[in-house]
């Protein structure tokens, strides 16, 4: 926000339309900028660019009853954005429908393969003995839908990546909440790659002494160092990025002895806790792109 000019500048969600929309059509939208002016969009009007972050905040759907009234007021909202992120005029990042495409971790694992890009060996069943039969009888599992949640109580709950064995998920149903099971990768190095169109930059971690999942590890957050050492994996994950349709990635990797190995991508992802220059470079990058610059 702040490498764009506040004129001419809009920020939206389905939180606070209420004070940013003014006025839509069928052939306009006109909206307030984060100076207080007015801003129009719409086939009449110079065109736009955009990207798409966040629809909403976090949380701010927590309690509220499926099918309820509260419910039926935020689907309503969420319509709201539906229709201006449709808007002909507007060119995005990445558009809605690719956006929420990508973020499924199956469709990730098709582009990579299509793409030539190495993955661990993934599955999904409910039954964890033909899992064990295919990746072993210890294997990892990760969520196929949301990572962490929240409980009645409003504390945090982060489902970290954990490796199981078959024997001990006797009785489990793994398509209840579907967990996609990989085999296990043994990490010399974490990489978060983030790209920005034809661009990438990476900051490595060492994995040596680190829990499976590096997020479990608070030093871990701080400890990435910015690297060049990996311009095949960047132009893979730039590559990747083109397949899936997006204009922003923050993607995971990780270094085993046989080389550089696709594990996620997030289309809206973090990248502000990595090292200098890779964090102010990539802000750079979407502030020129969103300005026109």
């Amino acid at each position: 926000m702040d490498l764009l000019p506040a004129r001419g500048t809009v920020v939206l969600d389905a939180v606070s339309q209420s004070d940013v929309v003014q006025w839509l059509d069928p052939v306009s939208v006109r909206l307030v900028d984060v100076s207080g002016s007015a801003v129009s969009v719409g086939a009449n009007h110079m065109p736009a660019r955009g990207w798409i972050r966040r629809l909403a905040p976090a949380g701010w759907d927590l309690g509220v009853p499926l099918g309820g009234h509260g419910a039926a007021r935020l689907s309503s909202r969420l319509a709201l954005l539906a229709a201006i992120l449709r808007e002909p005029s507007l060119t995005w990042v990445t558009s809605v429908d690719p956006l929420f495409a990508a973020e499924n971790k199956v469709v990730q694992y098709r582009a990579a393969l299509t793409a030539g890009i190495r993955i661990p060996a993934t599955a999904m069943s409910g039954s964890p003995g033909d899992l064990a039969a295919e990746l072993g009888d210890s294997f990892v599992l990760k969520p196929l839908g949301p990572g962490h949640f929240q409980e009645p109580d409003g504390s945090s709950r982060v489902l970290y990546i954990k490796k199981v064995q078959a024997a001990g998920l006797a009785g489990s149903d793994l398509l209840d909440a579907p967990f996609l099971a990989q085999e296990v990768v043994a990490a010399e190095a974490h990489l978060r790659v983030v790209t920005v169109g034809s661009r990438a930059w990476t900051a490595e971690l060492d994995a040596h002494g680190l829990p499976l999942d590096w997020r479990e590890d608070e030093s871990a957050h701080h400890t990435f160092a910015a690297t060049d050492r990996w311009p095949q994996v960047e132009k893979a994950a730039v590559r990747l990025a083109a397949i899936l349709g997006v204009g922003y990635s923050s993607q995971d990797w990780l270094i085993d002895e046989g080389g550089p190995v696709f594990l996620d991508l997030n289309p809206g992802g973090q990248w502000l806790f990595l090292p200098e220059p890779i964090a102010t470079s990539v802000a750079q990058a979407l502030a020129d792109w969103l300005a026109g610059r």
